[in-house]
């Protein structure tokens, strides 16, 4: 790199980072769309955050991207250890969001119900209009946490709304996540979707960018600690695969990618 020109060789996890690599996206001609608009040969931009924990920092952002002229979706949990969908300021979070001109979606936890379609289908409503009662408008979309083998790719929607995973959304395009704070599946720009034009997905978790701390996710975690308190560590491991409650950090599991 020459100049003032961003390094995308390192995990640069930062708000102004997160700013630049969306910039590069545009300046190669790619353009911000909705799940329902998307299609795979065409440069369109899908952006994902799934809210895992520390609603209130998705909205630095959600700035970004609105002063980008780019819309997300934001995924919340409805089951969460870690916040209360119900909460007052975990609800002007979501209102604001909406009003930025971002949307809201159920982030769903398919492991908390039997594991029989219908089953979920039917919790998976229920789950959608509450949070369409909590965020004051309408939920179309629904991403899976920590999905299960059997939800990737999984072309049915479910509770009448299309998913994350979906085909269209997830294999018949480009797709990247900053997974436990890192690129596993190279950065962005390197992606083979990138290379040629195509539509991709990028997921993104918001606490790894918004607490500025370049990369180092254990940081990261140890902000939101310091900010909730000692409490949440259990929580976190519930959350967050691979967080040991008892040294604070994530753990590496040996052959993961």
């Amino acid at each position: 790199m020459t100049g003032n020109a961003p390094d995308f060789t390192q995990p640069d996890f930062t708000r102004a980072a997160y700013r630049d690599l969306l910039s590069a996206l545009l300046a190669r001609g790619y353009r911000g769309t909705s799940f329902s608009g998307v299609v795979p040969s065409r440069s369109d931009l899908l952006l994902r955050h799934d809210i895992d924990l520390w609603p209130e920092i998705a909205l630095e952002l959600a700035r970004i991207e609105s002063d980008l002229g780019l819309s997300a979706e934001y995924f919340f949990l409805m089951n969460s250890p870690l916040y209360d969908p119900q909460a007052s300021a975990i609800r002007q979070v979501m209102v604001e969001l909406r009003a930025m001109g971002h949307g809201v979606g159920l982030h769903f936890d398919a492991a908390l119900y039997d594991d029989d379609p219908d089953v979920l289908d039917r919790e998976a409503a229920r789950e959608c209009r509450d949070l369409e009662a909590y965020s004051e408008g309408p939920v179309t979309l629904v991403s899976f946490h920590r999905p299960a083998p059997s939800l990737l790719g999984r072309p049915e929607p479910i509770a009448g709304r299309a998913h994350s995973y979906q085909p269209l959304y997830f294999s018949d395009i480009g797709y990247c996540s900053d997974s436990r704070g890192a690129w596993r599946h190279g950065h962005p720009l390197d992606h083979p979707a990138v290379a040629k034009g195509r539509a991709i997905q990028l997921l993104t978790h918001p606490v790894w960018w918004a607490t500025d701390c370049g990369g180092d996710r254990d940081a990261a975690l140890a902000a939101f600690v310091a900010a909730r308190g000692e409490w949440v560590k259990p929580a976190i491991a519930e959350t967050v695969t691979g967080y040991s409650a008892e040294i604070g950090r994530i753990i590496e599991i040996e052959g993961e990618k």
